[in-house]
Formats: C-alpha cells, structure tokens, sequence
C-alpha cells in the first residue's frame, strides 16, 4: 500500500513537472510578482539613464572642439557665433554631448532589454538579441553620418546662404546647434527602425503579412515622421529622410526573411 502510494506520489510529481515545463515552455524560467518584474526593469532602465548621463559628462570638454569643427564645415569661419542668452553656449555643447551619449547607450538599452527577458526567451531568440547588440551601434553610426555628410551640407551650404546679399545671416549658436544634433541624433535613432520591425515580428507583436499588406499606411506614417525630423522649410531633408526611412523599412522586411 506504501509502495502503491509513493509510485502515485511520483507519478503526480512527473506530470505537474511536467505541466510547468510545458507553462513555462524555456527551460530556466519561473514565474515572479509583477512587482518584482516591474523593479528589474525600473533598475535596468536606471542604468540606462546614468551611462547616458555619464557620457554626456565624458564629452562635455570635448564638445567646444566639436562646435568649432562643425561651425568651420557647415557655416563659414567668416561668421561669429552669437549668443543670445548666458547659458546657450552651454546648452548648445550639451545637445553635442547628447549625440555621443545616445550613440554609446540605444546598444546598452538593447542589452538591458535582453538581461531583462533573457529568462524566457529560447536559444535561438538570445542569439536573435545579441546580434541586435552591435547592429544598433552600427545603425546609429550610419544614420548619423548620413545626417552628416549628406543632410547638413544641403541645410547649410545650399539653402541657408542662398539668400546671397538680401541679408545677413546672424544664427544664434543653440538654434544652429540645435538643428545639427536634431539632424544627428534623429537620423541614428531612425536607423533603429530594421532592428525594431525585426524584433516586433519576432517576438509576436505584429506579423510580416500584415506589414505588407500595409504598406501605405506605413509609408504615410513615414512623410509624417520626416516632417518632424528634419527643420527645413524647403522640404528637401524631409523628402530626402522619406526615402531613406522607406528604404530602411524595405531592408527591414528582407531581414525578417532572412532570420
């Protein structure tokens, strides 16, 4: 009878082990109070947020070096920078510091975001994270510098000082500043968008078929975006930042195929 009960006991053991294992459906995952869930990721955003603090204060004594490249190759060296208020020679080399900062922490956000649900994701799908990891460094280096090499020289050196003899640009340092890391860090974040579509797909949030077959509501969300994005009220950048952004939604549906 003792034996007949502890076999049942295992036998009980084994299936609601083996309910859980199918629940949890990842090896190594528990169940946690929403609490605890919602503390983690408080914590981990937090860390975010102090690595972007702290490289803004890394390159704050290189930022007025950087102003004064910037000034000297997009404007003129013939023009002074005007400074309209006491802080904004500050707050225009902080919007610089911001670039760098982003750059250095949307690859730390990733990586915090996978630490966060590492637990319940499968093998493939961590290998799927880390290769988001580097990927989004690159992206925002290349959706700055094209913001740098191709946007900018249009703004500046062919629309702002086509006015010739009319008038006489006075441009105050944080305005002008202000559009450059606008131009910058937009552009890095916008390049964020493969990895976004591809991770949205992957982890259920939307399905390809229906990307495709929204393809106009998309590309519309993607004129509105590029007016916002960039300041010019020629609407060259912006049609210029529409046809990147649809280019890079275009790469984002050939790489959920290809992963």
């Amino acid at each position: 009878m003792d034996s007949q009960h502890t076999g049942n006991g295992t036998t009980s053991n084994g299936i609601a082990s083996g309910i859980n294992s199918y629940t949890s459906g990842v090896p190594g995952d528990t169940e946690e109070p929403l609490m605890a869930h919602l503390l983690e990721l408080r914590n981990r955003l937090a860390i975010v947020l102090i690595w972007l603090c702290i490289g803004i204060i890394i390159a704050f004594p290189f930022s007025a070096k950087g102003m004064l490249l910037i000034w000297k190759e997009f404007i003129s060296s013939d023009l002074y920078m005007t400074a309209y208020s006491p802080l904004e020679w500050t707050f225009a080399r902080l919007k610089l510091c911001l670039v760098f900062a982003l750059a250095t922490s949307i690859p730390l956000l990733f990586y915090q975001l996978y630490r966060f649900a590492g637990k319940g994701l499968y093998p493939h799908e961590k290998r799927f994270f880390l290769k988001i990891i580097p990927a989004s460094f690159l992206l925002f280096i290349f959706g700055a510098s094209i913001g740098y090499f191709i946007v900018l020289p249009v703004m500046f050196k062919y629309i702002l000082f086509f006015s010739g003899d009319m008038a006489t640009a006075q441009l105050s340092v944080q305005d002008t500043l202000s559009a450059v890391t606008t131009i910058l860090a937009g552009f890095g974040i916008v390049f964020q968008l493969p990895l976004l579509v591809v991770f949205a797909v992957k982890m259920g949030l939307i399905q390809y078929q229906t990307l495709k077959k929204q393809r106009f509501m998309v590309y519309s969300l993607i004129m509105a975006v590029s007016l916002f994005l960039s300041p010019d009220p020629t609407f060259i950048a912006q049609i210029l930042v529409a046809f990147l952004l649809g280019i890079l939604f275009e790469f984002s549906l050939l790489l959920i195929r290809i992963f």
